[in-house]
């Protein structure tokens, strides 16, 4: 699945890409954007916030994800609300839209803490589910959210950004 690349860029050189037609996911320690369409959520993330590429998340889950993401843990009442809805955007809690079957480069600086969570399908303004809870990203990791939800290590010396360290491929048809 190729497609346009997109670039956020802050004023930091900081940046996020992601590939057009492919989806990124992540989940904690590592964001992911899953969706046909390139939507970062642009409006969700500020361009001094938005990280420099030196590692990815390959979202395998076959779901539309929101990857939040902090230098501190987060508690989930800070994202979702009553009847499971995602709260408004903020400037303290940024997420990353990350559509199904994507792939998307972050910087995780120092490290970062994620809570990956998967969007309704028929009501993305509502939460169906948790992959993870402040996973903690580790600088230079790149990770693959599978289909079973879990995030694994990808492999470090593959170009394919889909075989992790077992050498299983998660890419989906």
């Amino acid at each position: 699945m190729g497609g346009a690349t997109s670039t956020i860029s802050g004023s930091g050189g900081s940046s996020v890409s992601g590939i057009a037609g492919s989806n990124i996911s992540g989940g904690s320690g590592s964001i992911s954007i899953t969706s046909s369409v390139n939507r970062f959520g642009a409006a969700r993330v500020s361009a001094e916030s938005a990280p420099v590429a030196n590692a990815t998340v390959a979202n395998a889950s076959g779901a539309n994800l929101r990857a939040y993401y902090s230098t501190k843990e987060m508690q989930l009442f800070e994202i979702v609300g009553a009847k499971n809805a995602f709260k408004p955007d903020s400037p303290e809690l940024p997420y990353l839209n990350l559509p199904a079957n994507g792939i998307v480069s972050f910087n995780p600086g120092e490290g970062l803490f994620a809570t990956v969570l998967v969007e309704d399908t028929s009501t993305p303004s509502v939460c169906a589910g948790t992959i993870a809870e402040n996973f903690q990203v580790r600088p230079g990791s790149s990770v693959i959210i599978t289909a079973s939800h879990k995030i694994v290590q990808r492999k470090s010396d593959q170009d394919n950004e889909w075989v992790d360290e077992d050498g299983n491929n998660h890419k989906t048809a």
